[in-house]
């Protein structure tokens, strides 16, 4: 058991957001392989709502394509870009200053919206209407797609500024208006060699973000 633990702690601790991918396709065989270990993910009272659109190849390009034009079209102002950044280098990815060549802003936009060069991009989505609330399924869904993923060598982020243009996604991946768009997750093997992949993001002690109720000292 000790084994099984040290495996499944080293997978969750490995996992992070990756920003550079390798020139590399990824089979429908593996895809296939992470959905069939995703599928075991918790859903309440087991509904599993998730709908998956895998997109590769000529159609993952116009989406790409489409999604970098939508950000071109929004410019910052000098005064949002300064704040934009500011945010970034007063919080948690205040290392990523250090591992870029152009300003914070329009990498972190231009690489959500072009999926960091990943060759795979996958929806997630559900049925719904407008206004239908996230389930809390598809986080875990997700999640447990993503540490399959990094179990396997592939590399996986999560991105938001694309389901920021729904109807571009929509149109480029046939997804109709009866599902609700939940999740974006980029997919790729990982270039392990790019200084914003080596870099690790810091991450809060327990004791920061718990608190513990009826609990004395010393209890076990």
């Amino acid at each position: 058991m000790d084994s099984d633990r040290n495996v499944v702690d080293r997978v969750i601790k490995g996992r992070r957001s990756i920003r550079a991918f390798e020139d590399r396709a990824v089979s429908r065989a593996e895809i296939e392989d992470l959905l069939e270990i995703a599928r075991w993910a918790p859903s309440g009272s087991n509904s599993q709502p998730w709908r998956v659109t895998v997109a590769a190849g000529e159609p993952a390009e116009r989406l790409r394509a489409a999604l970098l034009e939508a950000a071109d079209g929004h410019t910052f102002t000098a005064q949002q870009a300064e704040g934009y950044r500011n945010r970034i280098a007063s919080g948690p990815m205040a290392w990523m200053l250090d591992q870029i060549d152009e300003p914070v802003d329009r990498y972190l936009t231009r690489g959500s919206m072009s999926f960091y060069g990943a060759p795979v991009a996958l929806v997630v989505s559900y049925p719904g209407t407008a206004g239908s609330t996230t389930p809390a399924g598809i986080p875990a869904f997700v999640t447990t797609l993503m540490l399959a993923a990094e179990a396997r060598g592939l590399g996986t982020i999560w991105l938001g500024w694309p389901l920021g243009q729904p109807q571009i996604v929509r149109s480029a991946l046939g997804i109709g208006e009866d599902e609700q768009l939940g999740a974006f997750v980029a997919l790729g093997y990982p270039d392990r060699q790019a200084p914003v992949n080596r870099a690790r993001a810091p991450r809060q002690a327990p004791s920061t973000f718990s608190r513990w109720i009826g609990w004395n000292e010393g209890a076990v």
